[in-house]
């Protein structure tokens, strides 16, 4: 049956029909974002510089991803076309985290695993941790709230690929959605 999909949707690119919808980020130049984008991103972050611009549209919604980099470190933001800031994720050095996500994380079931990255991410008003751990030769990614408390956790096995959800959801969907 996968076969049968993968062939029709083939055949559907190769004529041009779902190219363009599934087609995701498109790579710009800070001349081609608009002026609103470039205002806000001059107005929250007049020290960083922007290294990588995109847009994609979500839900029917054009939105601009920038990367940016300061002495901070690294940022990624997500915008409306008007220049309205959707979500800001901050990399943070595994030390930086706050006291109350690495007292959850210790808590939690991985509290013996390892850290490899972990991000601060802000979306309307609201603070997660997204915290990328490997234990016993499988890599799981960990979302925390504000307070520390685990919210979800995926785990994909090393050498199968196969995705693993435990079921709880803490209401927030993809970034910018």
């Amino acid at each position: 049956m996968k076969t049968w999909k993968a062939a029709v949707m083939g055949a559907l690119m190769t004529m041009g029909l779902v190219g363009p919808a599934l087609a995701k980020d498109v790579e710009l130049q800070q001349s081609q974002v608009p002026p609103a984008v470039r205002d806000a991103l001059a107005s929250k972050y007049p020290q960083a510089k922007a290294q990588r611009f995109t847009k994609e549209t979500k839900k029917g919604k054009t939105v601009y991803e920038v990367d940016l980099t300061s002495s901070t470190g690294k940022l990624e933001v997500n915008l409306a076309e008007d220049g309205t800031l959707l979500t800001e994720e901050q990399t943070l050095d595994a030390n930086a985290l706050p006291a109350n996500v690495k007292a959850g994380l210790a808590a939690s079931s991985f509290g013996s695993a390892n850290i490899k990255t972990a991000e601060k991410e802000t979306k309307n008003g609201t603070v997660r941790y997204e915290v990328i751990v490997e234990q016993n030769g499988t890599t799981s990614e960990l979302v925390f709230d504000g307070q520390g408390k685990l919210l979800e956790s995926h785990a994909e096995e090393a050498d199968e690929g196969s995705a693993h959800h435990d079921g709880k959801d803490n209401g927030h969907e993809d970034e910018a959605d």
